[in-house]
């Protein structure tokens, strides 16, 4: 039987057909095993060492659902093995199942003086396209009356419903046979087309049929079929029309005969195209990355602010330059990568926050240090100068942390809003300000239950004095009343200048028309005291209106106005004296 080139065939195919990971197993008429390749025990490993030549079907189903049925389904073994072979004697159809975590598409065509052929092979998830077409191969009825048989054909006819092409040759290395995957592979419309040529030549005429184009992976290809076809060696690879590739995987039997695999790797191909594209991006990006990360860290420690970063944790993972200065952190300590609850106690053990306001004080003290939440506030540190803190969580937790010496600019600003606020010849608070202080001074006494009083001070005898002596003299004896003022009126107390020669006081904390009064007589003694202004000797005095805070008083511009006619009042009794509205 050995002799016998239907079973040489079997045998060289199934050796072929190791290379492309497909299972084989031939079994007589009587359903007893012939052949076997080496594949079929990776896929059933419960055969390894038992299956024999003459070995029943049923016996090798027995294996094999003793080794698939669990312990509900065992005692139902018989009727399984006995539908197994009445499918195996009947199957003209592919089908698949699952076995030892694969999925498995089984192929079984009968072969007239031998028997029975069965070709397993692990497959993919089939696209709708794959499935189609392989019912449609499996609806094709091998008994139908008048279908040219002979067992050669039987036996490659199953060969065709292997996804690669196979192609057989003889020493001479001229076609013998093909499948219809090989001939679809190399665009050939006829099988017997290909007896008798070489497979140059139906490399050449694939590319041929294809039409003009890029031609120089045609002349790739056949310096690798020149390399290759010579012997039956290592598998090689050939690019195709329409950017297909070919690996080739040739298998020589003992008569010289050489089966040759044709897989299509187009894919794998496409796949490794892609993949080095990305590895180029990669690395590209890599170097960007290194070349963005290299500035970064020279922008962090040369930036002038301070940055630090907070992973989700709660660890200082990041402390710039800037921010080890602004903040007198020792560098050893940032660079252990601390907790930010462990930094933030180092630095109220040294009183840093002791300026701070209270609510900074306890947002601080909490857990989190205060990353939760984007906030931005001004923090004036031991040393004199005032730190802006901006905190910007970070998706997914975690926030980053800045620091900025603001103490130049928070100067300037208070320049500018003491210029604004003061008047530039006796530094007081000029009118509008004084309004302000005055509007904010009512609720303020109505919440903490006591009173205010406002005083409208008109310098007596200033015009004449100005006129005389001239302005310079006169601008000297405005700063001299002021600060006449400043120095009778108390700590709490406001003073201001309306303009000219009028000027104005708050008095706090005073709910009694005696204290007020008291005060404004002092106002008025101070200011009738004799000064030497450039060598002169000159006397002025002062008239005092007064308003006293009340319980339907909400308008400031009211209040003045009332502490205004006061003071006309005042004038007007003499001069040199102190009136109170409504007394």
């Amino acid at each position: 039987m050995s002799d016998d080139p239907i079973f040489s065939l079997i045998h060289s195919l199934g050796d072929t057909l190791d290379g492309l990971d497909v299972a084989l197993c031939a079994f007589d008429e009587n359903d007893c095993t012939l052949a076997w390749n080496r594949t079929f025990f990776k896929f059933f490993p419960e055969h390894e060492g038992h299956v024999y030549v003459g070995e029943p079907y049923h016996a090798n189903l027995r294996r094999f659902y003793t080794e698939r049925l669990d312990a509900q389904e065992l005692p139902n073994i018989d009727r399984y093995i006995a539908a197994g072979v009445e499918r195996h004697r009947a199957q003209t159809r592919p089908y698949s199942f699952e076995h030892r975590g694969l999925r498995v598409h089984v192929s079984s065509l009968p072969i007239a003086g031998v028997g029975r052929v069965r070709v397993w092979r692990a497959e993919a998830v089939q696209s709708p396209q794959e499935q189609e077409k392989l019912e449609k191969v499996g609806d094709v009825n091998i008994h139908e009356p008048g279908y040219p048989r002979s067992p050669m054909v039987e036996s490659t006819e199953l060969f065709d419903r292997i996804p690669d092409g196979l192609m057989i040759c003889g020493e001479d290395q001229r076609i013998q046979w093909v499948n219809e995957p090989f001939m679809q592979m190399y665009s050939l419309v006829d099988r017997a087309a290909a007896t008798g040529l070489s497979f140059e030549d139906i490399y050449r005429g694939a590319w041929a049929a294809d039409g003009p184009g890029d031609m120089a992976p045609f002349y790739e290809g056949l310096t690798i079929l020149h390399e290759h076809m010579r012997f039956a060696g290592a598998p090689f690879e050939v690019p195709l029309p329409r950017n297909r590739w070919s690996r080739v995987i040739a298998k020589q039997g003992l008569d010289g005969t050489v089966f040759y695999a044709h897989v299509d790797i187009t894919e794998f191909k496409r796949q490794q195209r892609r993949l080095a594209q990305a590895e180029r991006s990669a690395r590209d990006s890599e170097a960007q990355l290194r070349e963005k990360s290299i500035l970064l860290e020279a922008t962090l420690e040369n930036m002038d602010q301070g940055v630090a970063k907070i992973s989700a944790t709660g660890i200082v993972e990041l402390c710039n330059r800037r921010a080890l200065e602004l903040l007198d952190l020792p560098v050893e300590l940032m660079a252990s990568k601390p907790s930010l609850v462990n930094v933030l106690a180092y630095l109220r053990a040294r009183g840093e926050f002791d300026g701070a306001s209270q609510e900074i004080q306890d947002m601080l003290l909490n857990s989190d240090g205060g990353v939760d939440q984007q906030q931005v506030y001004d923090r004036p540190r031991p040393d004199g100068r005032i730190l802006e803190v901006q905190t910007v969580p970070i998706k997914g937790g975690g926030a980053l942390r800045t620091f900025t010496d603001v103490t130049q600019r928070k100067q300037a600003e208070h320049r500018i809003r003491h210029v604004a606020e003061h008047d530039g010849l006796t530094g007081l608070l000029n009118r509008s300000a004084f309004l302000q202080t005055l509007q904010a001074a009512v609720p303020d006494a109505r919440r903490q239950g006591q009173g205010f009083a406002v005083l409208y001070v008109d310098l007596d005898g200033f015009k004449p004095i100005n006129d005389r002596f001239g302005h310079a003299v006169g601008d000297q004896l405005l700063a001299w009343v002021a600060r006449q003022l400043a120095q009778a009126a108390r700590e709490n107390d406001v003073v201001a200048r309306l303009g000219g020669d009028e000027f104005a006081l708050l008095q706090r904390g005073v709910s009694d028309r005696d204290s007020a009064l008291r005060l404004g007589e002092r106002l008025v003694q101070a200011i009738a005291q004799p000064t030497e202004i450039e060598s002169h000797f000159i006397q002025i005095g002062a008239s005092v209106g007064i308003v006293m805070s009340s319980a339907d008083a909400t308008n400031a511009e009211e209040l003045l106005r009332k502490a205004d006619s006061a003071m006309y009042l005042a004038k007007a009794s003499g001069r040199g004296c102190v009136r109170i509205y409504g007394a």
